[in-house]
C-alpha cells in the first residue's frame, strides 16, 4: 500500500510540473504584435477568384516606402507574402463570388523577414495607364474593367506646364491608408476583409491596390 501511495504521488507530481511547463509555454505561442497599422500595397500577379483555392500561396509589393516605430526602414517594393483564405466564382447556388486574402510575412531589403498578421482594408484601382484594348492591368469583376484607371500622386509630369502627363480625363481617388472598402471601383465589395462581387469572379488585375492592415509580431 505504502508503495503504490509513493509512485501514485510521484506521478502526480509530473503531471502537475509538466502542467506548469505547458502553462509557461502558451503566450511565447501567441507572442504580442510589436507594431501595428496599414500601409500600401500594390498587385504584381493577377488574383482571379474563379482561378485560385483555399490555401494558394500569394505575393504582393509594398507601393511606397515607409518606416516602422522601431526605425526600420520598409522600401517601395518589399514582397509580402500569404495565402488565399476563400476563393469561389459565382455558381447557380451561389450569388456571389468571392476572394478573402491574408498575408503573414514580408520580406525586406537584407534579408529581414518579419512575420505579420495581415488583411486587406481597402482596395484601389490601378494607378498605371491600361497598356492594350483588354486594360490587362485593370481590376475587374463581371468580366469587364473596373471604372477609371486610377491616379497617382507621384505621376509624370510636363517640366514646362508643370501637368500631369498621365492624368486620365476624370479625377482618381487617390490611395488614403485610413480608408477602408472599395474606393473608385464597381461591381466589388469589401467587408472585413472579404471582397465579393454579383460578377462571375473577383478578378484583381496588376497593379491594382491594396492597403494591408497589419500586426507585426518581428
Amino acid at each position: 500500500m505504502q508503495q503504490f501511495l509513493t509512485v501514485f504521488l510521484g506521478m502526480l507530481f509530473f503531471a502537475t510540473l509538466g502542467f506548469g511547463q505547458d502553462s509557461l509555454a502558451a503566450p511565447s505561442r501567441e507572442a504580442a504584435a510589436i507594431d501595428h497599422g496599414a500601409f500600401p500595397a500594390r498587385v504584381t500577379r493577377t488574383l482571379d477568384s474563379s482561378k485560385l483555392k483555399q490555401d494558394d500561396s500569394i505575393e504582393v509589393e509594398t507601393a511606397g516606402s515607409f518606416k516602422l516605430s522601431d526605425g526600420t526602414l520598409v522600401p517601395k517594393g518589399s514582397k509580402m507574402m500569404g495565402r488565399v483564405v476563400t476563393a469561389k466564382a459565382r455558381s447557380k447556388g451561389d450569388p456571389d463570388s468571392e476572394l478573402t486574402l491574408a498575408f503573414n510575412k514580408l520580406n525586406i531589403q537584407g534579408g529581414k523577414v518579419l512575420a505579420l498578421k495581415g488583411v486587406v482594408q481597402a482596395l484601389y484601382p490601378s494607378a498605371e495607364e491600361p497598356t492594350g484594348p483588354n486594360m490587362s492591368t485593370m481590376g475587374t469583376s463581371a468580366g469587364g474593367a473596373m471604372a477609371g484607371a486610377g491616379g497617382d500622386a507621384t505621376g509624370l509630369t510636363n517640366t514646362k506646364t508643370g501637368m500631369d502627363t498621365q492624368a486620365p480625363s476624370t479625377a482618381q481617388p487617390v490611395l488614403d491608408t485610413k480608408a477602408i472598402g472599395v474606393q473608385g471601383m464597381h461591381d466589388l465589395s469589401l467587408v472585413k476583409g472579404v471582397l465579393t462581387s454579383k460578377g462571375k469572379n473577383v478578378k484583381l488585375g496588376i497593379g491594382v491596390r491594396l492597403v494591408v492592415r497589419v500586426d507585426i509580431f518581428g
